[in-house]
Protein backbone atom coordinates (compact mmCIF):
# COMPACT_ATOMS: atom_id res chain seq x y z
CA UNK A 1 0.00 0.00 0.00
CA UNK A 2 1.42 3.33 -1.05
CA UNK A 3 0.98 6.42 1.07
CA UNK A 4 0.78 9.84 -0.55
CA UNK A 5 2.17 11.49 2.59
CA UNK A 6 5.11 9.07 2.76
CA UNK A 7 5.91 9.67 -0.91
CA UNK A 8 5.90 13.45 -0.44
CA UNK A 9 8.09 13.22 2.66
CA UNK A 10 10.45 10.85 0.84
CA UNK A 11 10.87 13.43 -1.94
CA UNK A 12 12.24 15.81 0.70
CA UNK A 13 14.19 13.33 2.83
CA UNK A 14 15.91 11.23 0.13
CA UNK A 15 18.18 13.97 -1.26
CA UNK A 16 19.07 15.06 2.28
CA UNK A 17 19.93 11.49 3.34
CA UNK A 18 22.15 11.08 0.27
CA UNK A 19 23.90 14.41 0.88
CA UNK A 20 24.38 13.50 4.55
CA UNK A 21 25.92 10.18 3.50
CA UNK A 22 28.33 11.96 1.14
CA UNK A 23 29.27 14.52 3.80
CA UNK A 24 29.93 11.80 6.36
CA UNK A 25 32.00 9.87 3.84
CA UNK A 26 34.16 12.83 2.87
CA UNK A 27 34.73 13.99 6.45
CA UNK A 28 35.19 10.47 7.80
CA UNK A 29 38.91 9.94 7.57
CA UNK A 30 39.65 13.27 9.30
CA UNK A 31 36.69 13.66 11.67
CA UNK A 32 34.03 11.45 13.30
CA UNK A 33 31.86 9.69 10.78
CA UNK A 34 33.11 7.91 7.75
CA UNK A 35 32.23 4.87 5.75
CA UNK A 36 30.05 3.00 8.21
CA UNK A 37 27.83 5.92 9.22
CA UNK A 38 27.72 7.20 5.64
CA UNK A 39 26.68 3.73 4.50
CA UNK A 40 23.90 3.71 7.08
CA UNK A 41 22.65 7.01 5.69
CA UNK A 42 22.62 5.57 2.15
CA UNK A 43 20.84 2.45 3.42
CA UNK A 44 18.17 4.60 5.07
CA UNK A 45 17.70 6.43 1.77
CA UNK A 46 17.34 3.13 -0.09
CA UNK A 47 14.94 1.66 2.44
CA UNK A 48 12.85 4.83 2.45
CA UNK A 49 12.83 4.80 -1.34
CA UNK A 50 11.43 1.32 -1.79
CA UNK A 51 9.07 1.72 1.15
CA UNK A 52 7.58 4.93 -0.23
CA UNK A 53 7.52 4.13 -3.95
CA UNK A 54 7.43 0.34 -4.09
CA UNK A 55 10.03 -2.26 -4.96
CA UNK A 56 9.33 -2.22 -8.71
CA UNK A 57 9.92 1.53 -9.00
CA UNK A 58 13.00 1.26 -6.78
CA UNK A 59 14.48 -1.35 -9.13
CA UNK A 60 13.61 0.83 -12.12
CA UNK A 61 15.30 3.93 -10.65
CA UNK A 62 18.30 2.06 -9.18
CA UNK A 63 19.09 -0.58 -11.83
CA UNK A 64 21.91 -2.29 -9.90
CA UNK A 65 21.07 -4.72 -7.11
CA UNK A 66 22.22 -3.68 -3.63
CA UNK A 67 23.95 -7.07 -3.22
CA UNK A 68 26.23 -6.22 -6.14
CA UNK A 69 27.05 -2.84 -4.61
CA UNK A 70 28.05 -4.56 -1.36
CA UNK A 71 30.15 -7.12 -3.24
CA UNK A 72 31.91 -4.40 -5.25
CA UNK A 73 32.57 -2.53 -1.99
CA UNK A 74 34.14 -5.66 -0.55
CA UNK A 75 36.45 -5.82 -3.56
CA UNK A 76 37.41 -2.16 -3.05
CA UNK A 77 38.25 -2.80 0.63
CA UNK A 78 40.19 -5.93 -0.29
CA UNK A 79 42.14 -3.94 -2.88
CA UNK A 80 43.01 -1.30 -0.29
CA UNK A 81 44.29 -4.13 1.93
CA UNK A 82 46.31 -5.97 -0.71
CA UNK A 83 47.80 -3.09 -2.72
CA UNK A 84 50.15 -1.97 0.10
CA UNK A 85 51.24 -5.60 0.55
CA UNK A 86 52.15 -5.76 -3.15
CA UNK A 87 54.11 -2.50 -2.75
CA UNK A 88 56.01 -3.97 0.22
CA UNK A 89 54.24 -2.14 3.04
CA UNK A 90 51.96 -3.41 5.80
CA UNK A 91 48.37 -4.15 4.88
CA UNK A 92 45.97 -1.20 5.03
CA UNK A 93 48.88 1.27 4.87
CA UNK A 94 47.49 4.50 3.49
CA UNK A 95 49.27 6.97 1.25
CA UNK A 96 48.67 10.67 0.77
CA UNK A 97 49.87 13.49 -1.40
CA UNK A 98 48.84 16.52 -3.38
CA UNK A 99 47.83 16.83 -7.01
CA UNK A 100 47.95 19.99 -9.07
CA UNK A 101 46.33 20.67 -12.43
CA UNK A 102 47.10 24.23 -13.43
CA UNK A 103 45.72 26.62 -10.81
CA UNK A 104 43.78 23.84 -9.08
CA UNK A 105 45.41 21.77 -6.35
CA UNK A 106 43.91 19.24 -3.98
CA UNK A 107 45.11 16.79 -1.39
CA UNK A 108 44.36 13.09 -1.75
CA UNK A 109 44.44 10.23 0.72
CA UNK A 110 43.93 6.52 0.07
CA UNK A 111 41.85 6.21 3.26
CA UNK A 112 39.01 7.72 1.22
CA UNK A 113 39.25 4.74 -1.17
CA UNK A 114 38.86 2.39 1.81
CA UNK A 115 35.93 4.44 3.18
CA UNK A 116 34.15 4.31 -0.19
CA UNK A 117 34.38 0.53 -0.02
CA UNK A 118 32.94 0.50 3.48
CA UNK A 119 30.06 2.79 2.38
CA UNK A 120 29.28 0.38 -0.44
CA UNK A 121 29.37 -2.66 1.85
CA UNK A 122 27.19 -1.12 4.56
CA UNK A 123 24.76 0.73 2.29
CA UNK A 124 24.39 -2.14 -0.15
CA UNK A 125 24.28 -4.82 2.54
CA UNK A 126 21.65 -3.18 4.72
CA UNK A 127 19.55 -2.20 1.69
CA UNK A 128 19.76 -5.74 0.33
CA UNK A 129 18.76 -7.25 3.69
CA UNK A 130 15.82 -4.88 4.07
CA UNK A 131 14.75 -5.47 0.46
CA UNK A 132 14.93 -9.22 0.98
CA UNK A 133 12.77 -8.93 4.12
CA UNK A 134 10.35 -6.65 2.27
CA UNK A 135 9.99 -9.06 -0.67
CA UNK A 136 9.77 -12.28 1.39
CA UNK A 137 6.33 -13.76 0.70
CA UNK A 138 4.04 -13.96 3.70
CA UNK A 139 2.15 -17.14 4.51
CA UNK A 140 -1.69 -16.89 4.53
CA UNK A 141 -1.87 -16.86 8.33
CA UNK A 142 0.45 -13.87 8.66
CA UNK A 143 -0.77 -10.31 8.41
CA UNK A 144 0.32 -7.89 5.71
Amino acid sequence: MKSFLLQQLARLILPLAILLGLALLLAGHDEPGGGFVGGLSFAVAGILGFTAYGVWRFHRIVPIEPERVALLGGMVVLTSLLLPLILGDAGLTHYHGEMAAGPLAWKWHTALFFEVGVVMIVGGGFSAAALWLWETPKSPGEGG
